[in-house]
């Protein structure tokens, strides 16, 4: 399964041979498996099908007029990629790189000159979109400009990369068609499902039970007596109720009618889950079910995105991620990464630091400093004056939004605010209000 270079040249011979001239011929569907990026041609009196090798075990370009069956049949972000520039384009002729194991395919949309290669490195796929005068490579996730892509492949894999001793294969995608069908021949048992069935309906009778509840706290708000509401949270059988400051008992009534509104209609969901999940129990032990098929993990290419792309930065900073009621935060632990921490919020989110004292810097990701709480903020001040390696029980805090923010030109860490606002804060256990994530 994974090709020598001849093996791939031959492909690319017996591809080529169904243009008689310089066609393009329309792409019209593309699927994955987890093995397998799969392109769907069609050409005059046929459908082609291009089964590129995703890497590890599976190395190389096949052609088929079989399209992978349903069961194998995945879907991820190559797909989406490729499905939105490849699928509706005609694809042109199959080049192969005379130093490298990579094939280019020309094609047509809206733009005439484009191309998409696949390529291998340490048995990864690889793969670069040309259009225009721009290249894409997904090793890195860069997109350049006035520059070719022999010259690119060139930098990343070296002068040359093709393996002259080789062995050649006899595998075929008929092998792998015969393989994977034996994985998924046997049925799961009929036991296993009604024990994942039986499972269900516990959990949801336990929910059920628990929703139903909403009675009795009814019944205690029409009493007489009436209910004695704490100020910021009340527990009232099981159901926890948390209330905004200021708020008088009437206003405070209408929560937890607001509550009991929503018990009422989570009992209407659950019920017609309990019904259904019990019919289909019935089902099941009757036999009458779908087989389930497991899907493999899919082989992942070397793409570097954008969300990876940020995960490296983060590694490369020294920063924790914390939770604060629904509100998320990060807190920068030196000057690098101080610098760093303002370009990951939006110009109205809030940057907290100790006043005077050199240390941590705070960015909570909230347009509405009204969302904090008193002893929220304290939480804060605490937890930059612990990762400041500070000793100091009365904690002067500066507060801005980001956009008030700016770096000192020149200087690590520091920084120029427009506007602060200030606070002092009692030192308490932030651990208890603030999670690090």
């Amino acid at each position: 399964m994974i090709q020598t270079h001849q093996q791939l040249r031959q492909t690319s011979l017996e591809y080529n041979t169904l243009f008689s001239k310089n066609e393009f011929y329309p792409v019209q569907k593309a699927y994955t498996t987890p093995h397998f990026l799969v392109l769907g041609l069609r050409f005059p009196g046929q459908n082609v099908a291009l089964y590129i090798g995703r890497g590890n075990q599976y190395e190389g370009i096949f052609f088929s007029n079989k399209f992978p069956p349903s069961y194998l049949r995945i879907q991820d972000r190559l797909l989406d990629y490729v499905r939105k520039y490849l699928v509706g384009a005609r694809l042109g002729k199959m080049e192969v790189d005379d130093n490298h194991f990579l094939s280019l395919f020309h094609f047509k949309n809206e733009h005439t000159d484009n191309s998409f290669a696949f390529g291998y490195k340490d048995r990864g796929l690889f793969f670069i979109k040309q259009s225009k005068e721009e290249i894409y490579t997904s090793w890195n996730g860069e997109t350049s400009k006035g520059k070719n892509i022999t010259d690119l492949v060139d930098q990343f894999l070296g002068k040359t990369s093709t393996v002259d001793n080789a062995k050649p294969s006899n595998w075929t995608l008929l092998n792998y068609f015969q393989d994977e069908e034996k994985k998924v021949s046997g049925k799961p048992l009929q036991k296993k499902k009604e024990k994942f069935l039986e499972k269900k309906l516990g959990n949801i009778t336990h929910d059920l039970h628990d929703v139903e509840k909403w009675k009795l706290i009814e019944e205690e708000l029409l009493s007489e007596e009436g209910l004695d509401l704490a100020d910021h949270q009340s527990v009232l059988h099981g159901h926890k109720i948390k209330f905004s400051s200021n708020l008088n008992q009437w206003q405070k009534r209408d929560v937890v009618f607001s509550k009991v509104k929503k018990l009422k209609k989570a009992e209407e969901i659950l019920k017609g889950r309990l019904k259904e999940t019990d019919e289909e129990l019935f089902k099941v032990k009757q036999g009458d079910f779908e087989f389930e098929v497991t899907k493999e993990k899919a082989i992942a290419p070397l793409w570097q995105t954008a969300s990876s792309q940020k995960k490296k930065e983060e590694s490369e900073h020294n920063v924790k991620h914390f939770k604060l009621k629904n509100l998320s935060g990060t807190i920068a632990l030196d000057a690098a990464s101080n610098d760093w921490l303002r370009s990951q919020g939006a110009k109205e989110h809030y940057w907290f630091h100790i006043e005077n004292y050199t240390g941590a810097h705070c960015l909570v990701k909230t347009d509405d400093i009204s969302k904090l709480s008193g002893e929220d903020l304290s939480a804060i001040a605490s937890m930059l004056r612990d990762y400041s390696k500070l000793a100091i029980n009365e904690i002067p805090v500066m507060y801005s939004q980001l956009q008030h923010v700016k770096g000192l030109k020149g200087v690590q860490g520091k920084v120029i605010i427009k506007k602060p606002k200030y606070l002092r804060c009692s030192y308490i256990n932030w651990t208890e209000i603030i999670t690090m994530v």
